[in-house]
C-alpha cells in the first residue's frame, strides 16, 4: 500500500509553506546563492490572492517605487505604469537595467540599488560617467485623477486645465533645465520633471559639499497676507515659491496648490542656482577678507600656483569680482564653454584640466581692454581662489559662515567639480589643489531668505562684511550692455541700479530660470522667488512692486 510522506519545510505561515534547500556543490557554479527556496500556497491563500492587490517581495520597505518606475521609464526600460506598485514589469525592468549597466541583479531592490539607479540617472544625463555619451530618453506619462484644479482666491477662482495624462517634453540641449529662450510654457509634468532634476542634483554626493544646519536657526515673524496675483501664479505659472519680507515680518509666503503637482512643495524643498551663487560667493569673499584670509580685493592673485601662466595670474581680485578680467577670447560673454574646445567648465573636471590645456587657459594673457563680460568661468576662479587662500580652514570657515552667521535651518549644498580621476570620495585638500570648487548652491527657500537677511543686517549694522558690501557698491561699474534689460551696473557679482527702480541701494541676485532675490538694503525689504522657468510669469510685478511700494498693488 502506498504511503504519503510529508517533506520537511522550513516554516509555514498564513497558508504558505516555505522550503529551503542547499544547492549541490557540483551545481553551485550555475547559481548566485548557496540555497534555493520554494513556496507552496494553500487553496484558500490562492483564492484570497486573486482578489488582492499584487504585492511582490522584491523591493525593500521605504524604497520610493514610483520614483524607481519614473527613472526606469526615462531610461526606456518599460517598468509598466508609474503607479507606485512593485509588479512583474517593474521587477523585470530593474533586472534589465542592472544586467546592462552593473554586475547583475540580486533579485531584491534595496536602498543600495535605488542609490545606484539614481546616481546613474543623474550622471548619464550630464554625460559624465559610465562611458555612455548619449542615451535615448523616454517620456513619462503623468497620471491624473482630475480634469481640473480649482484654487480659491479672495475675489476670484482660477481654473487650471490638466490633461488626463500629460507627457514630459524633453529639451535635447539641456539635461536639467528648461531653456529660457523658448517663448511658451511647458505643461506641469514637464515643469515638475525639470524642477526635480535640478533639485535632486544635490544628492550627487561626489560632486556636492554638504553644510549641515545649526541647531538654532534664524526665526522669522509672520503676518501672512494673500493676493490674487500670487494665487494665480502659484496655480498656473512657472513660479514655484514666493517670499516677501518687510522690516522684520514675512508678509507673503506662497507655494503651489498641493493638488497641482505630484511632488508636494514645502519649506524643505530645494531650489538650486548657479548665478545667485555668484553673488553669495562675493559675500563669502567679504567674509574671508574680514577673517583675514584675503588681504584686500585690490591685492593681485600672485600666490596661487594653479593659476600661474594664465590670464588671471597677477590681476587684482576686484577685476574678477566685477567681471572685467579680459577673458573674452577664452570664454564668451554669458557662456560656460571654452571657445576653442567647446568644453563646459562644469560637471566634468576641475580647473586643473583647463590650466594644462593650451586651447583653454594654459599660457593665456588678459586682453588689454578689460570691459564687463559676465561669465561662469570668472566666478569659478573667484570661488577657487577663496578656497586656496583659506586652505585647510575651509571646511571650518564655510561651516561657521552658514551655521553661525546665516543660521540655516536645513543643509546647504555647494557644487563641486569632479577631480581629474573622478574620485567618488574626494578630500577637500585635493579639491583645493585641483581647483574643483564651484559657485553654485542648493538651498531651501527660507535659507535663501536667511542669506539675504544676513547681508542686509551686515549692511545696516556697518559690520566688516557690511563695509565690504558698501565698498563694492561704491565701486560698481557700468555694464554698457544693451542686451541686459535688468540692471545698469554691476557690484562685485551683484546686479545693481535695477531698471525701473530709482533710489537706494538695491542688490539683486539673479539666477537662470527665474530664480531671484531682491534686497532693499536701506528699507529692509527682501523678495525671494524660486522658479523653474522665467519669462512666462508675473516675475516683474512680484519682485519689483514690493520693493517700490512695500506691497503688491
Amino acid at each position: 500500500m502506498l504511503a504519503t510522506k510529508s517533506n520537511s519545510y522550513t516554516f509555514q505561515k498564513d497558508g504558505i509553506w516555505n522550503f529551503s534547500r542547499r544547492v549541490p556543490a557540483d551545481l553551485r557554479r550555475h547559481y548566485r546563492t548557496g540555497r534555493i527556496s520554494n513556496i507552496i500556497f494553500s487553496t484558500i491563500f490562492i483564492i484570497v490572492a486573486l482578489f488582492a492587490q499584487p504585492v511582490f517581495a522584491g523591493v525593500d520597505e521605504g524604497v520610493d517605487v514610483q520614483k524607481v518606475q519614473t527613472m526606469l521609464t526615462e531610461l526606456c526600460f518599460r517598468p509598466g505604469p508609474v503607479d507606485g506598485v512593485w509588479g512583474k514589469k517593474t521587477e523585470r525592468a530593474a533586472e534589465q537595467f542592472f544586467d546592462k549597466y552593473w554586475d547583475g541583479y540580486e533579485g531584491q531592490f534595496t536602498e543600495s540599488e535605488f542609490a545606484k539607479l539614481n546616481q546613474f540617472n543623474i550622471e548619464i544625463l550630464r554625460n559624465i560617467n559610465f562611458g555612455v555619451k548619449t542615451l535615448k530618453r523616454c517620456a513619462v506619462a503623468k497620471p491624473s485623477n482630475k480634469a481640473s484644479v480649482k484654487v480659491k482666491q479672495n475675489k476670484a477662482s482660477v481654473k487650471v486645465k490638466q490633461n488626463q495624462s500629460e507627457k514630459i517634453h524633453f529639451f535635447d540641449e539641456s539635461c536639467c533645465e528648461i531653456p529660457d529662450k523658448i517663448d511658451w510654457q511647458p505643461n506641469d509634468a514637464t515643469l515638475e520633471y525639470y524642477y526635480r532634476k535640478t533639485a535632486e542634483l544635490r544628492l550627487k554626493t561626489s560632486q556636492m559639499y554638504k553644510v549641515n544646519p545649526t541647531s538654532n536657526p534664524r526665526k522669522f515673524k509672520k503676518q501672512i497676507k494673500s493676493h490674487e496675483t500670487i494665487d494665480r501664479e502659484m496655480a498656473k505659472s512657472t513660479i514655484l515659491s514666493y517670499l516677501y519680507y518687510d522690516d522684520g515680518i514675512v508678509v507673503y509666503d506662497a507655494l503651489p496648490p498641493k493638488d497641482r503637482f505630484q511632488y508636494k512643495f514645502t519649506d524643505k524643498s530645494y531650489f538650486p542656482s548657479h548665478s545667485m551663487g555668484k553673488s553669495i560667493t562675493s559675500y563669502l569673499v567679504g567674509h574671508a577678507v574680514c577673517q583675514g584670509y584675503i588681504s584686500s580685493v585690490d591685492a593681485p592673485i600672485q600666490d596661487w600656483p594653479l593659476m600661474e601662466n594664465t590670464l588671471y595670474y597677477g590681476q587684482p581680485l576686484i577685476n574678477l569680482l566685477n567681471m572685467k578680467a579680459g577673458d573674452t577670447h577664452v570664454i564668451k560673454k554669458y557662456d560656460g564653454n571654452f571657445i576653442k574646445t567647446g568644453r563646459n567648465i562644469h560637471g566634468n573636471a576641475p580647473l586643473m584640466k583647463a590650466v594644462w590645456n593650451s586651447l583653454e587657459l594654459k599660457d593665456t594673457s588678459a586682453r588689454s581692454s578689460k570691459r564687463y563680460a559676465y561669465s561662469n568661468l570668472t566666478a569659478d576662479i573667484i570661488f577657487n581662489y577663496m578656497m586656496h587662500r583659506i586652505g585647510n580652514d575651509f571646511e571650518r570657515f564655510i561651516k561657521d559662515f552658514y551655521q553661525n552667521k546665516v543660521k540655516i535651518e536645513h543643509p546647504v549644498y555647494l557644487w563641486m567639480n569632479p577631480l581629474m580621476d573622478h574620485s567618488w570620495s574626494p578630500t577637500m585638500g585635493e579639491r583645493i589643489k585641483q581647483g574643483a570648487g564651484q559657485y553654485g548652491i542648493s538651498a531651501t527657500r527660507y535659507d535663501f531668505l536667511r542669506i539675504a537677511k544676513a547681508m542686509m543686517d551686515d549692511w545696516q549694522n556697518d559690520t566688516c562684511e557690511g563695509k565690504y558690501l558698501k565698498e563694492m557698491y561704491n565701486r560698481r561699474i557700468w555694464k554698457n550692455d544693451a542686451s541686459d534689460k535688468y540692471s545698469k551696473t554691476y557690484s562685485a557679482q551683484f546686479h545693481t541700479d535695477i531698471q525701473r527702480l530709482k533710489g537706494g541701494a538695491i542688490f539683486a541676485l539673479i539666477g537662470y530660470n527665474g530664480q531671484k532675490i531682491m534686497i532693499d538694503m536701506d528699507n529692509s525689504r527682501i523678495v525671494v522667488i524660486g522658479a523653474v522657468k522665467s519669462l512666462r510669469n508675473a516675475e516683474w510685478k512680484l519682485s519689483h512692486e514690493p520693493i517700490i511700494y512695500g506691497f503688491l498693488r
